[in-house]
């Protein structure tokens, strides 16, 4: 490790090599190819470590889903159990440009392995839980540390390789990432099937221990500590606007949306983004520097990750629905179902990240993604229903899915390459932070948007000779079992209507997939940097 030294940076992060000023009182040490500060035998074992964090931060943002019925039969509270998972995505939402900002001031790899340790502390509560409040609470302390794993993984590659060759590893962990939103439904279920609800949360400690114990031995940074105060004022405004918005997605269907509370939680949100703002203006060291926001490729990749986010984490979980309450088949089987996203994915970032580090140019892959997902988002919106053959919803799954890997690395590399290194981990903190709260937004809009059209359709499609009204069924569906085990006549008017209310979701999130395209054409083209990572730290 190196001694703590003060940097001073100057440049424009449009030039291919940042021109960069620095006294140090120690210099670098020889940076490897590409700017690692390892050998390429520990590059990859520490890209290796970090995509199994990754893994599991994404993994526990889903795996929760299949088992709520079994965790509401041990532990109760049924009414509370939305808040097992909204608990977690709000805190590692909130956590990820803070740790994002920390890691900046004082080192990459001391907030990561904090943020691996708070995870696996979280994960050991979790399985404990002896009540639903306690699981909630736990769940709160996990998705800090799942959001600091999300955002540092993406920012170490930063560190340890140049723009130009981050392409190939940038791929990679989006496949991981993306593999782990589609492997939660599926894991969870073949848990819950086959052991107790509890090991959903223990099977994070051996892997993470192990994550823990090569990071720390392999992975070795420089890093040059800044004089700077942490902007708590900051954090404490972005964190409430924050949860003031989500709350009020949250509980607006059900409080009503022109309700008082509801309105006046939208209010607060916006009044305390705006004192968040001005004091980001006058913070000597701000969460996030308005720098930033005044960089064209890093505001116009937050706006495309927002959008994105919106589809692979909002209406992509309405696959697992549709397959489980419509075909009745298991949590397990559902998972695989859902291969044709996964497979997507893999593909199209691992060639997206080779072309990328290979041409060094990046802009016509989001486009082409975007495009691709558009059409995939538009097909399952128009084809899904109970009797349509699976090759069409697989064909309609694969694009979307495509569209994902062509787009979601890019986002990254270009955002990285348009910044310093004294800002890279805000940077992709920043970019991390629009995509997951896309995803906390869409959840609770398209949760409105999918009951109301159920409740349409009921009303409209349920039998009157059934003696059932489609406000009772509303109430009376809880689980696959319950609607198969209806009367044929009314089974089919509720899995059409479940089909309906997926079909709109699809729907309702074609416009932000199509707006992404249409803004994706605007993400300046920088060439990327051959040099970077700890060799520009090292001027720096």
């Amino acid at each position: 490790m190196l001694s703590p030294r003060r940097r001073t940076m100057t440049g424009d992060a449009r030039s291919t090599d940042a021109t960069v000023t620095a006294t140090t009182t120690e210099a670098a040490p020889p940076p490897m190819p590409g700017g690692a500060s390892v050998s390429p035998r520990e590059l990859k074992i520490v890209v290796a470590s970090l995509m199994v964090g990754l893994f599991l931060s994404g993994l526990d943002s889903n795996i929760v889903a299949t088992a709520m019925p079994t965790i509401a039969g041990k532990l109760g509270g049924f009414d509370k159990l939305t808040w097992v998972s909204t608990a977690y995505i709000v805190t590692s939402t909130l956590a990820t440009p803070l740790l994002g900002k920390l890691s900046d001031l004082f080192g990459r790899r001391p907030v990561y392995m904090t943020t691996i340790t708070t995870f696996l502390v979280g994960s050991a509560l979790c399985g404990a839980a002896g009540s639903i409040n306690q699981l909630i609470a736990f769940r709160a302390l996990q998705g800090i540390g799942g959001g600091g794993i999300m955002a540092l993984s993406f920012a170490i590659v930063g560190d340890l390789v140049s723009p130009r060759d981050r392409g190939k590893y940038i791929g990679a962990f989006t496949s991981a990432f993306a593999l782990s939103s589609l492997a939660g439904p599926l894991a969870g279920g073949w848990i819950v099937d086959h052991t107790s609800w509890r090991w959903i949360f223990y099977v994070n400690i051996p892997i993470g221990i192990g994550v823990l114990i090569v990071t720390s031995v392999v992975l070795k940074l420089p890093f040059s500590r800044i004089d700077a105060k942490i902007d708590v004022l900051g954090a404490t405004l972005m964190s409430a606007a924050i949860v003031s918005v989500l709350m009020a997605l949250e509980f607006g269907s059900d409080h009503g949306w022109s309700s008082p509370e509801i309105i006046g939680l939208f209010i607060l949100s916006v009044v305390l983004t705006g004192a968040f703002w001005m004091q980001e203006k006058r913070a000597s060291e701000p969460m996030i520097p308005p720098r930033l926001m005044r960089n064209k490729v890093v505001v116009v990749s937050c706006i495309l990750g927002f959008l994105m986010g919106t589809t692979m984490y909002g209406a992509s979980i309405y696959f697992s629905v549709f397959f489980q309450d419509v075909r009745f088949i298991s949590p397990t089987l559902s998972g695989l179902m859902s291969l044709p996203i996964m497979i997507g994915v893999l593909f199209a970032s691992t060639f997206v990240g080779r072309r990328i580090s290979a041409t060094g140019r990046y802009k016509r892959f989001p486009i082409v993604g975007l495009a691709i997902m558009s059409v995939g988002v538009a097909t399952i919106a128009h084809v899904i229903g109970p009797s349509t053959g699976y090759a069409r919803i697989g064909l309609g799954m694969l694009c979307i899915g495509g569209g994902m890997g062509f787009a979601l690395p890019t986002t990254s590399i270009a955002s990285q390459n348009a910044v310093g290194m004294r800002d890279l981990g805000i940077a992709t903190a920043t970019v991390t932070f629009f995509r997951s709260l896309g995803g906390s937004v869409s959840l609770a809009i398209y949760g409105t948007v999918f009951n109301t059209k159920l409740s349409q359709e009921l009303m409209r499609r349920v039998p009157k000779s059934s003696g059932q009204s489609g406000r009772d069924l509303t109430t009376l569906i809880r689980a696959p079992k319950q609607i198969k085990a209806l009367e044929k006549p009314l089974r089919d008017a509720v899995t059409a209507s479940i089909s309906a209310g997926v079909g709109r979701v699809f729907l309702v999130a074609l416009p932000f997939t199509l707006v992404a395209f249409a803004l994706s054409w605007r993400l300046e083209e920088i060439p990327l940097r051959s040099t970077g990572g700890m060799s520009t730290a090292s001027l720096e």
